[in-house]
Formats: C-alpha cells, sequence, structure tokens
C-alpha cells in the first residue's frame, strides 16, 4: 500500500498540486455568499431536500421533477443524508472535490496521451483550473459539475476498452454513460460517440461489431429509460414540456462562436473574425487528427481518438438540437464538456511536436507553445479581474449574492403573504420560494394555450413582478392587464406586488 501511495504522488504530483488550489479558489470565490444558486439549482435543492426528507423526487412547486434527470438531486440529497448537514452548506465542498477529480482524470488523459513531463502537464492543469467557464460552473450549484467528471471517466474507461477489446471494459464504459445520462439527458452523445467508435475499429467485423453495439445501447440506455418511462407515467411527458426551438442553426452557431470568445483569447478590436478563425483552426485540429487515427488503425485505440469524436458528437448535437428544441442560449455552461477535451487535444499536439522535432523547429515550436500558453493566461486573468468586480463585494450572481438576498420586495412579503387569499404568481417563482420560502406559481408560456386557460379561470391573483427576472417566453404584466383588473400595488425598488381582480367585460 506504502509503495502504492509513493507511485502514485510521484506520478499525479501535478494533480495533487493543482487540486490543492482548486480548493483554496473555489473557497475564495464564494466566501462571500456561498455557492451560487440559479434557477436550476432552485429545482436541484428543493428535489434533493424533498428526496432526504421523504424519499420524493418533487421539487419546489410540490410537482414531479421531470424536467430534468433525478441523478444529480439525487447525489445530493444521498449528501444531505449520509453527511446530516444542508447541501447548500457541503456544495463548496462537493464542488471542491469533484474539481479535484477532473483535474487528477485530466492528468491521467495527458499521461496516456503520451506527455510523460509532469511540469507541462501541470502547466495545463493550472490552463483548465484558471479557465472562468471551468470556475464558473464549481461555483455553481449545478448537474455540470457532475457531468464533466463523468464524460471524462467515460473517456478513460473505452479508452481500455479499445486497447484490450474485452467486453468487462465495455460493460463499464455503457455503465457510465447510462449514469452520465441520468445527470443530464445530454450524456447520450457518449453512446453516440462510442457505438461510432465501435463501428469504425476494423478490428472488429460486422457480427462483433453489432453485438458491442447492442450491449453499449442496451446498458446505457437502461436508467435513462427508466427515468422516461417514470416521467411519462406521472406528466404523460417525455421529459417536461419542450417547445419547439425561436433560433435558427446559424444563430445558434454564432452563440457557440460567444462561447469560444469567452473560453480562447481574441482580439478586442476584430473579436468575431478572430474567434471563428480560431474556431475554424480548432475544428481543423479535431477532424485531422480524428481522419488519421481512423486511418491509421494502429493508433486508433488512443484516448485522443476518444476524445476528438466526442468533440465532434457533443458539438453537432448541441447545435442540432438547440435548432429544433427550445431551451437557454447556447452558452459556456452547457458547452463547457467541451473545454477540456479541446484543452488535451491542443496540448497533445504542441507536445508531440516539440518532442519529434530537432533543435531551431524544436525551439520555434517551444516559443510558440510559450505564447499561445501566456496569451491564454492573460485572457483568463483579464476575465477573472472582470468578473471578480461584481463577485468580490456582491457574491457570485444568483439568488444568493447580495442583490437578490437584499430583495426589499421579498423581505415585505415575508411579513404579509400569510393574509393573501388568492394564488401568487411570479415571472421569478423560484426565487420567491428559495428567499422567501413562500409558494408562487409560474406565469404561463406564451404558446402554450393550456396553461394559459388555467390562469384566467382564477378570479383573483396576485403578481409578484422582478424588474430583473424576465423571461420573454412567459406571459407579462400587460398580458394580465388586459384580462384583470388592477386594484392594488405596492412598489420596491426590485420590482412590484399586484392584486388583480376580474375585469368587467
Amino acid at each position: 500500500m506504502k509503495s502504492y501511495l509513493i507511485h502514485f504522488f510521484k506520478t499525479h504530483w501535478d494533480a495533487l498540486l493543482a487540486s490543492a488550489f482548486a480548493f483554496i479558489w473555489i473557497a475564495f470565490y464564494t466566501a462571500h455568499s456561498g455557492i451560487g444558486i440559479s434557477p436550476d439549482s432552485v429545482a436541484y435543492l428543493s428535489t434533493a431536500n424533498h428526496f432526504s426528507d421523504s424519499f420524493q423526487f418533487t421539487d419546489y412547486n410540490n410537482l414531479p421533477l421531470v424536467n430534468f434527470p433525478l441523478g444529480y438531486p439525487l447525489l445530493l440529497g444521498l449528501v444531505k443524508l449520509v453527511f446530516f448537514t444542508e447541501v447548500i452548506t457541503a456544495a463548496p465542498i462537493l464542488n471542491s472535490l469533484l474539481l479535484a477529480a477532473v483535474l487528477y482524470t485530466s492528468s491521467y488523459l495527458l499521461l496516456h496521451a503520451k506527455i510523460k513531463n509532469g511540469f507541462f502537464r501541470l502547466l495545463i492543469l493550472c490552463l483548465i483550473l484558471s479557465s472562468p467557464g471551468i470556475l464558473e460552473v464549481y461555483t455553481m450549484l449545478w448537474s455540470e459539475t457532475v457531468f464533466i467528471l463523468l464524460v471524462l471517466i467515460f473517456i478513460v474507461a473505452f479508452h481500455q476498452y479499445l486497447l484490450t477489446e474485452k467486453k468487462n471494459w465495455l460493460l463499464i464504459a455503457g455503465t457510465i454513460a447510462a449514469i452520465t445520462c441520468s445527470i443530464r439527458y445530454v450524456g447520450i452523445t457518449l453512446l453516440i460517440t462510442g457505438g461510432l467508435l465501435i463501428l469504425f475499429y476494423i478490428q472488429f467485423n460486422w457480427r462483433t461489431k453489432l453485438k458491442h453495439i447492442g450491449l453499449l445501447a442496451l446498458v446505457g440506455c437502461s436508467l435513462p429509460l427508466l427515468n422516461i418511462i417514470r416521467n411519462k407515467l406521472l406528466t404523460q411527458t417525455i421529459a417536461g414540456v419542450r417547445q419547439s426551438s425561436l433560433k435558427t442553426f446559424q444563430t445558434n452557431l454564432q452563440d457557440f462562436i460567444n462561447v469560444l470568445w469567452y473560453w480562447f483569447p481574441n482580439s478586442e478590436n476584430d473579436s468575431s473574425t478572430t474567434i471563428l478563425i480560431i474556431g475554424v483552426i480548432l475544428l481543423f485540429i479535431v477532424i485531422v487528427v480524428l481522419l488519421y487515427r481512423l486511418i491509421q488503425q494502429q493508433f486508433f485505440a488512443s484516448d485522443i481518438t476518444v476524445l476528438s469524436l466526442f468533440i465532434l458528437v457533443y458539438s453537432i448535437f448541441l447545435l442540432f438540437i438547440a435548432s429544433v428544441s427550445r431551451f437557454e442560449t447556447l452558452s459556456s455552461r452547457l458547452l463547457i464538456p467541451l473545454y477540456i477535451p479541446l484543452v488535451i487535444l491542443i496540448a497533445h499536439c504542441f507536445y508531440q511536436w516539440i518532442v519529434a522535432f530537432k533543435r531551431y523547429k524544436k525551439a520555434f515550436m517551444l516559443m510558440i507553445f510559450s505564447t499561445w500558453y501566456v496569451i491564454g493566461a492573460n485572457h483568463h486573468y483579464q476575465t477573472h479581474l472582470f468578473n471578480w468586480e461584481g463577485i468580490g463585494y456582491a457574491g457570485i450572481p444568483g439568488y444568493t449574492d447580495d442583490l437578490w438576498r437584499g430583495s426589499s420586495l421579498l423581505q415585505f412579503m415575508k411579513t404579509h403573504y400569510s393574509s393573501y387569499q388568492a394564488p401568487i404568481y411570479s415571472n421569478a417563482n423560484d426565487a420567491v420560494f428559495f428567499l422567501a420560502n413562500i409558494k408562487a406559481n409560474p406565469l404561463p408560456h406564451k404558446d402554450l394555450q393550456q396553461e394559459i386557460d388555467h390562469f384566467l379561470n382564477h378570479q383573483n391573483i396576485y403578481l409578484v413582478w422582478f424588474e430583473y427576472g424576465k423571461n420573454p417566453d412567459l406571459i407579462d404584466d400587460e398580458y394580465i392587464r388586459a384580462h384583470f383588473k388592477q386594484t392594488k400595488e405596492w412598489q420596491f425598488k426590485d420590482g412590484s406586488i399586484f392584486y388583480f381582480t376580474p375585469t368587467n367585460k
């Protein structure tokens, strides 16, 4: 055991050092207001609390959680049950542990990508750790904290499967994919990636390929299929109400490019053109690396092959699904599973070129890498400097920052809501629940007539309207005024409370 630990420390000292930095960094960012909370976080948190208290998967509306898979709320609920502490208190430590595991797995992948120099690996891990996109995720109560780790573990497991061609590694990879899908539905991209890798692997005949793909699909779809069946039985929907997308493929592609602008250095004078060029270069590298390994099958069984194909599959899948189904803008949060695979791929290419070249070419390549690294580190520093202007004095943006916690509207509701006889509606009902512990109904969606009809059946309603909680998908106060008569209003700095009665028709 002692010799194993010594070997582990010698091999992965870079990951241990980077992990120590991760704990310090997350503690520093969450010191003011704790872990960041978004509307999705409220759903996760309330479901986790309901599970730990009564073993029910219901959200803050006391309705079955169907918009999200159950995996992440289950994990949070188990943390509360096992450690006898509130989830929101344990979250910074949980996220620090998850980020440390991500850094270790990244170090493992870098090592198996033939990057033997520990100092070089440490530089790459520090670049990953200092990424504003990575730090944004791990200072929030988001399921991506687990999803990123599971993606990297799947890559490790599938790499071992390609090396050994053993079914037990395929079963492990399929199980990881199933768990990943129970964290986020987009985990289906792991099954697609695995299926394509088996299909392209010429060492297998067609009969073996079909058997292994079937086995991967059977195991990988088990947990998400159970989740979907539960959703269908409880709500008659597969994953909640899903509306058609209002954005075109071109618009989503522009959003994708904007995320690259956030991740990688850019020219302030012509950022769109610069990032478009960076995007094309990254796509070119991914495709060239993948095609080379497809043609030269002796190099196919590599973690770089799995990383490259996952980058393509995940990118194409999200661009497609965002063009047919409506959800939030393609943001850094949604695309962040791509960041570490991209960085590892770039690091692999640089390192192999540096090792392969001699004398002047080696010095030239080292200069290019050093320049790229310094520019990237400076970009991270400037982004953190900008973000810290708000985080330093108000906390991480979300329902735990000073702006929301100091809401005069919510303070008023805490002392007066018991006198409200009519239903309460809000354009940020999750904030009302999280900060005031008051159940408020969500406003109906503009294009869902069934929700609107139910809303209009009320005789009287209270509307809690936040100025910074507007949602273009929901009906607004003007629509409500067209169907109800306002009789009372309480105004506050951050919004208003209205009391509406039926109009005289």
